[in-house]
């Protein structure tokens, strides 16, 4: 069973993208375009007791923002260990330091 791998980002081509990569490597992918529809099916996966492999997550999201989100997978006892890897626009060093504040495992900065 392949591992499963949330990527979340309101930018489509940039899923399209790291969907392509992501299934070429053999990983399912799960991709999402808001911080609403990431939260639900993480509450989702947590009750169901699934989990995922690697949360690619955007910061500037159109209805909650990432780092929200963030703070929730840090919260959520069956999603706290997950890595989760912030990519985003923001490339100054404060945005990152926020980021990797509230428990980002690393940040990438568009374009990639």
């Amino acid at each position: 069973m392949a591992q499963r791998v949330l990527v979340v980002d309101d930018e489509p081509q940039i899923r399209h993208v790291l969907r392509t990569y992501l299934e070429h490597g053999g990983f399912e992918v799960v991709d999402l375009g808001g911080g609403a529809a990431a939260v639900a099916e993480l509450g989702r996966a947590a009750a169901e007791g699934a989990s995922f492999a690697l949360v690619l997550l955007d910061v500037g999201l159109p209805d909650i923002d990432g780092l929200e989100v963030l703070r929730v997978i840090r919260a959520t006892e069956r999603l706290a260990a997950v890595p989760v890897i912030l990519v985003t626009a923001r490339a100054e060093e404060v945005d990152t330091l926020v980021g990797l504040a509230v428990g980002a495992d690393d940040y990438i900065t568009k374009p990639f």
